[in-house]
């Protein structure tokens, strides 16, 4: 078991974190090293032996104010090896780890998707001539349900967005010609889907958000001002599980907006018979309306996408893709938007 575990933490080093988050990179193939910690995990429920929940685990007591000295690298005020530190973490506080580790998973609410999904209901909107009604699937706090107020900036390929949004958002244009206006369609409708929504206005749940962001992306200050955003003006979060819950809300929404679903890095945590029976309930729900079904996804999550080799990410993140299906009358036609990177840094598109 130590052995598996050692390599799922060196996986993560090389394919998830390296290029992109070197202090991740450096706690990753330390802790796929240390007897100890990987010990502790033993002890750990095993949905919580994915990396990305000890991470936020010891992240989520450096920002309640553990006085360590790993606090000031995350910070970026220390050049100290990270990897030492985190081990020390673990072992010195054993006890609050494993406690978390118990009762927490991982539900990221990455805030930079939204560059992602802002391009994509563009070219779904666009198609279609008609307002919007986006249900996101596995929203956590339902960041992302917002996408259309943040400003995102494509660089030299445009920007959309209100110009005065406090959230901002940068996603490099690194192929193909995506379809920026000056703001998204208009969204009349939003609705989040999570088995376990996070409650932003709890104090404790929001800050387990923020310990899911990796400390040295620049990712922490856009945030919390995307989390002060939604406790303003919260929208509709339908608790339960998705392949339950999805009929049920699509067949709800206004007659008049497009139906889209988005799930971004969610169904890969789908088994693969929950993964068929979402697909059917949307196929099912577009007998009485249509639906458009927008995905962000590891290559082969989604069988619609499955063969489709991601091109190398230039971070050395595993790049994922983006994928558009239409769903009318029961039948689907399906199509590849492009290449994503998985907290929406970067976008090589490659739709018409």
């Amino acid at each position: 078991m130590s052995t598996e575990l050692a390599g799922v933490w060196s996986w993560y080093a090389d394919n998830i974190f390296r290029g992109y988050s070197p202090v991740y990179a450096r706690v990753a193939r330390t802790v796929a090293e240390s007897d100890d910690v990987l010990a502790l995990l033993h002890g750990a429920p095993p949905r919580s032996h994915q990396p990305n929940v000890l991470l936020a685990a010891v992240h989520y007591l450096l920002l309640g104010g553990l006085d360590h000295p790993l606090a000031a690298v995350y910070r970026g005020e220390s050049d100290a090896d990270p990897g030492p530190l985190f081990v020390d973490v673990c072992i010195t506080h054993r006890r609050e780890i494993l406690e978390l580790l118990a009762t927490r998973h991982t539900n990221t609410n990455e805030v930079g998707r939204s560059a992602v999904l802002a391009l994509a209901l563009t070219a779904v909107g666009k198609r279609a001539g008609a307002p919007l009604a986006h249900v996101d699937v596995g929203c956590s706090a339902g960041l992302n349900l917002l996408c259309d107020r943040y400003r995102i900036d494509y660089g030299d390929a445009g920007t959309t967005g209100p110009a005065d949004a406090p959230v901002r958002i940068s996603c490099t244009v690194l192929g193909g010609h995506p379809p920026i206006e000056p703001l998204v369609p208009p969204i009349v409708e939003r609705t989040g889907i999570d088995r376990d929504p996070v409650d932003v206005t709890d104090d404790d749940q929001a800050r387990w958000q923020l310990a899911l962001v990796f400390p040295d992306t620049n990712r922490l200050p856009r945030t919390r001002l995307a989390l002060q955003q939604l406790q303003n003006d919260p929208p509709r979060i339908v608790p339960g599980d998705a392949v339950e819950t999805i009929g049920p809300v699509l067949r709800a929404l206004r007659p008049d907006a497009l139906a889209v679903v988005t799930t971004t890095w969610v169904v890969a945590y789908f088994t693969p018979e929950q993964r068929i029976a979402f697909r059917e309930q949307l196929a099912d729900v577009s007998r009485g309306r249509p639906v458009a079904w927008v995905s962000a996804e590891g290559p082969n999550t989604i069988d619609l996408f499955s063969g489709i080799e991601a091109p190398s990410d230039p971070s050395d993140t595993e790049a994922s893709l983006l994928g558009l299906a239409r769903f009318d009358g029961g039948e689907v036609d399906a199509e590849l938007l492009g290449f994503v990177h998985p907290h929406g840094l970067w976008v090589d598109w490659r739709a018409d």
